[in-house]
């Protein structure tokens, strides 16, 4: 009787466990792995020059670093608008806006590590 007790509590935690990993690992509402948005817009990030793209993560969103790489910063952009991002693209924000931070993005990086960047909007 205890083996079958045991075997019966195995198998549902193993159910739990496995329900937990494919929760962890879906998309959120953006579709997107990795990517927390803020229930409030946070502040301005502060960019200056052009930024590069490194990679696009989808059409309208896209990991960038200052040109010059003096800043060093990598955040990704997200356009709502319906632009495209595309690789190598030069991405200024007008200096009437600002790169407002909206979420983090988590990625793992072609050096093995785990990033995390602020995820912003140009408004």
């Amino acid at each position: 009787m205890k083996f079958f007790i045991g075997f019966v509590t195995g198998i549902i935690a193993t159910i739990l466990v496995v329900f937990l990993i494919y929760v962890a690992n879906q998309p959120n509402d953006d579709g997107v792995l990795g990517l927390t948005i803020f229930p409030e817009k946070g502040e301005c990030i502060t960019i200056r020059g052009e930024m590069k793209v490194l990679q696009v993560v989808e059409p309208n969103m896209a990991l960038a670093i200052a040109s010059d790489y003096r800043d060093g910063i990598v955040v990704l952009f997200i356009n709502y608008d319906g632009k495209s991002y595309y690789d190598e693209q030069k991405i200024k924000v007008p200096a009437n806006k600002c790169a407002r931070q909206i979420g983090i993005y988590q990625y793992h990086a072609k050096n093995g590590m785990n990033k995390t960047v602020p995820a912003v909007v140009i408004e």
